[in-house]
Parts: structure tokens; C-alpha cells; sequence
């Protein structure tokens, strides 16, 4: 029984040791730095809001979602 658990103990040791032997450490590709930080880039989402004004003119005005702010001022497009 001795034998046996000697083995697989020898076993054991050598393949870690070997797993441990053949790790490449130089195989890191080279970054540029700040690339890690950078987000990926995407498409980005908008939407139009509308309001009556006085209950003469259509105007609206451009949001957006991806930054929450407004990308224009209220600009009039027609009356009611």
C-alpha cells in the first residue's frame, strides 16, 4: 500500500513540476499603453423629443442616450 501511494505521489509532483517547466512567460503581447482603459467602441443611441410651443410651434430636440446629454437646441420644424 505504501508503494502504491509513493507512486501516485511521485506521480503527482512530476506533472506539476513539468506543467510548471513549459510556461511561457515571454508570450505576453505587447500593448500600447491606456489600451486596457479604452472602452470598445460603439454605435451611439439617440432619440428625438417633441413639444408644442404656445400651441403654435412643432419643435424638437436631439438626446443622447449613450452620453445623457443633449447633442441640440430645441429648433422649430412647423406650426400646429
Amino acid at each position: 500500500m505504501k508503494r502504491i501511494i509513493s507512486l501516485l505521489l511521485a506521480l503527482v509532483m512530476c506533472l506539476s513540476i513539468s506543467a510548471t517547466a513549459f510556461a511561457d512567460f515571454n508570450s505576453v503581447p505587447d500593448e500600447t499603453p491606456g489600451a486596457a482603459s479604452e472602452e470598445p467602441t460603439r454605435a451611439e443611441e439617440t432619440k428625438w423629443y417633441y413639444r408644442i410651443l404656445n400651441n403654435t410651434y412643432v419643435q424638437r430636440r436631439l438626446w443622447s442616450i449613450t452620453n445623457m446629454v443633449w447633442l441640440t437646441d430645441w429648433e422649430t420644424i412647423g406650426h400646429v
